[in-house]
């Protein structure tokens, strides 16, 4: 039997991790914890700032746009905020396999490529709840291509778990930023939400449907013979 997506509340999905693991025998497990401390809800602000990773001005350069992941990557790694969110989730094997979720922002910054690497930046993400903190650093530098395209790598700043990468396309007097942001531990968090729903879904679907019970026929009064 085949169960249509549907549309379900945090505290659905909820629910639905906790009979499906409970059915797999992993009702200790219920509660994910990979992401405890590294949320993936919410806004994460980055920027360049002068300096270099091991050296860097506090204060920004250059705002980029927020980074924020789809919002079904918070709901099935259990990091929703409220529990009035709805998220569309599909079938789980429409779903495809747990992703690394990945974070996407794209920004026209109106400063030359050239002057970006010449002076000296790097590129900082910071975490969504402290923007104090740190939880992604790259340096910028290297060459740009014959198409103006400069790609610079992200690493986790102590031990944070998200990385990704900047692309950095040279317009000439303005440069276009995509920054990629990813979070691998968020994986497992997801893979045990698809295991829940398969789960669920396996257990609705071999539950018997209530059916009208059966009326007896009336049975005619058998005629005497005289």
């Amino acid at each position: 039997m085949r169960v249509p997506g549907r549309s379900l509340s945090v505290a659905s999905l909820a629910a639905a991790l906790t009979v499906g693991l409970v059915g797999a025998g992993l009702a200790q497990d219920a509660t994910p914890t990979a992401m405890s401390g590294d949320p993936v809800a919410g806004a994460f602000a980055n920027h360049f700032h002068l300096g270099t990773c091991d050296d860097l001005d506090p204060q920004p350069a250059v705002a980029l746009a927020d980074l924020t992941f789809p919002d079904w990557v918070a709901s099935m790694a259990g990091e929703a905020d409220g529990d009035d969110i709805e998220v569309v989730i599909p079938e789980p094997e429409d779903f495809g396999a747990a992703p690394i979720p990945v974070a996407v922002a794209t920004t026209e910054v109106p400063v030359a490529l050239s002057a970006i690497v010449a002076g000296g930046h790097a590129l900082n993400v910071h975490h969504p709840d402290d923007p104090s903190v740190s939880v992604a650093c790259g340096n910028v530098g290297g060459v740009a291509d014959e198409r103006g395209d400069l790609f610079i790598g992200l690493d986790p700043v102590d031990d944070s778990g998200f990385s990704g990468v900047a692309w950095l396309h040279d317009n000439g007097g303005s440069t276009t930023v995509v920054v990629f942001l990813s979070h691998p531990s968020a994986q497992t968090a997801i893979d045990m939400s698809l295991a829940a729903m398969a789960a669920a879904a396996e257990a609705e679907a071999a539950t018997p449907m209530a059916g009208a019970e059966a009326t007896p026929e009336a049975v005619a009064d058998a005629t005497p013979v005289t």
